[in-house]
């Protein structure tokens, strides 16, 4: 399986149409994805105050247990590509006459209720095949994109708790190690 690059997401973003109905919400969305490693699941059940206060994105996610799977809670830092999308789906409902309190979810369809998991994969299905990917793209594959590439750069217990994986073996199932990176690792060895 390949995984989606920051190329293939770019290549996404970009066959958005931001003047579409929906453009500027899907293409928040997708780099919402990208930059947190979200479940669907877990990107549906958001509300508009886990990660929006006082006019701003939060600084980090408080996933609560209720959306998570086997309601196991945790905080995710959110960098500033992830506070911008953030800020910019609570714009597009501002925009939209949508609700923002608080407790309004923060993906909304046109009748104002809590987008559905399917709808999600679907967005991403559509956009997939207007980039004309070769490569699977769901929104699973962009939590297997931010795992892989965080693997590259921090310790796999850092992602095991970034994902919300209670064993390191759940962990260990995102990472795919390309026969480059295999040959770098042995090539650091000292030599005899």
């Amino acid at each position: 399986m390949r995984i989606i690059q920051p190329s293939h997401t770019r290549q996404m973003l970009a066959k958005i149409r931001l003047r579409s109905p929906f453009g500027l919400r899907d293409h928040a969305v997708i780099r919402l994805f990208s930059q947190t490693g979200l479940r669907v699941g877990e990107m549906v059940g958001l509300d508009v105050g886990h990660v929006f206060c006082d006019g701003a994105a939060r600084h980090q996610l408080d996933l609560p247990a209720t959306i998570c799977k086997n309601h196991r809670s945790r905080v995710l830092p959110l960098n500033d590509s992830a506070r911008q999308a953030i800020h910019d789906l609570v714009h597009f409902l501002l925009m939209r006459g949508f609700q923002t309190a608080p407790d309004s979810p923060l993906l909304q369809d046109r009748r104002h209720r809590r987008l559905p998991v399917r709808e999600v994969q679907r967005l991403v299905q559509t956009h997939r095949q207007a980039a004309a990917l070769d490569i699977r793209a769901t929104p699973h594959s962009f939590r297997h994109g931010f795992a892989t590439q965080l693997a590259n750069k921090v310790s796999l217990r850092v992602v095991q708790q970034l994902l919300g994986h209670r064993f390191l073996a759940s962990t260990e199932t995102y990472l795919h190690s390309q026969p480059a990176q295999l040959a770098q690792a042995v090539s650091t060895l000292p030599a005899f």
